[in-house]
């Protein structure tokens, strides 16, 4: 059987009829070198047309970066599958910028309790995104980033000023529901978040009592909940969360938090707020900034509104 031979920046060189130098600076998105455009087109058909594909080991050897960055989610056995659902637009959205600006994602489940940790010591990473941190294994998780590595903190409250998180504005979102229900009580249903600050600032912005929240770990939880609050408006974290809950109660009674920015997953007749502004761009925008400034103290932790 014939093997083809492996394409190399030479090949492409030749095809574009420039030098193997050009090439490496355009294929590397190298700043310092003034290229003209129809160099830069004519390289890039080159590329397609031979079907090259970058060596990322050589080229982050030569670079000292790898373009690569990680998202590690923390969940276990106890997390509903709509919880690991709920993150998918998110990590499409974030895997699509970040191919715009030349970087690669891995994604990788972390179990709070016993955190296995190859993902990170196997690979050099330029920047990692970490969703729902827990606590209680976050520093054990951190201590295996290389010094500097840049880490922006997703649905999670970490008390260490060396990292930089992306939240929801809980404060706003619940000013804008009771203005929006007035006088009519209600109750809040959510995911169980590993992150315990993020779940006590929740709590606090809702300004419920325990027996009017439920942070579901079991779908058979919800059926009772719903049975012992019928004059509630009910207020659900997460787009498909809101799909179970609807089997339960009638959609009118509901005002979904799209906090997963699927709004054609909201039942219909169920009410909706939405994001202000897209979650993955805040913090991919965040990341790029570390990468390029990883000390820099004037990168402040963001929150998101609600519309």
């Amino acid at each position: 059987m014939m093997i083809n031979p492996k394409i190399t920046l030479k090949d492409v060189a030749k095809e574009a009829k420039v030098s193997v130098a050009t090439v490496s600076y355009v294929l590397n998105k190298v700043g310092n070198q003034t290229i003209p455009q129809e160099t830069k087109e004519r390289i890039y058909v080159a590329v397609k047309k031979l079907n090259y594909v970058q060596n990322l080991t050589a080229r982050s050897l030569s670079k000292g970066v790898t373009q690569l960055l990680g998202v590690l989610l923390v969940s276990d056995k106890s997390d509903l599958i709509s919880k690991h659902i709920s993150y998918g637009r998110y990590m499409d959205d974030l895997e699509r910028l970040a191919a715009e600006y030349g970087y690669h994602m891995v994604v990788s489940h972390i179990d709070p309790e016993d955190p296995q940790l190859s993902i990170i010591q196997e690979r050099k990473l330029d920047g990692v995104f970490i969703i729902d941190a827990c606590e209680q294994s976050f520093h054990a998780v951190s201590n295996q980033f290389q010094f500097g590595t840049p880490v922006v903190l997703i649905d999670s409250y970490i008390d260490d000023p060396l990292f930089r998180s992306v939240n929801m504005d809980w404060s706003a979102l619940f000013m804008n529901i009771r203005s929006s229900l007035r006088e009519t009580p209600f109750v809040l249903i959510h995911e169980y978040y590993h992150n315990n600050q993020l779940q006590e600032a929740l709590y606090k912005a809702s300004g419920l009592p325990a027996s009017k929240i439920c942070a579901i770990t079991n779908i058979n939880e919800l059926e009772c909940f719903i049975h012992n609050h019928p004059d509630h408006r009910i207020i659900v974290l997460n787009e498909f969360l809101s799909l179970h809950v609807a089997k339960y109660c009638d959609p009118h009674r509901m005002l979904i938090v799209c906090t997963s920015e699927c709004i054609e997953f909201v039942p219909e007749l169920a009410s909706k707020i939405v994001l202000a502004d897209s979650k993955s761009k805040r913090s991919f925008a965040m990341m790029l900034a570390l990468i390029q400034q990883p000390y820099n103290d004037k990168i402040l932790d963001e929150y998101i509104s609600f519309t």
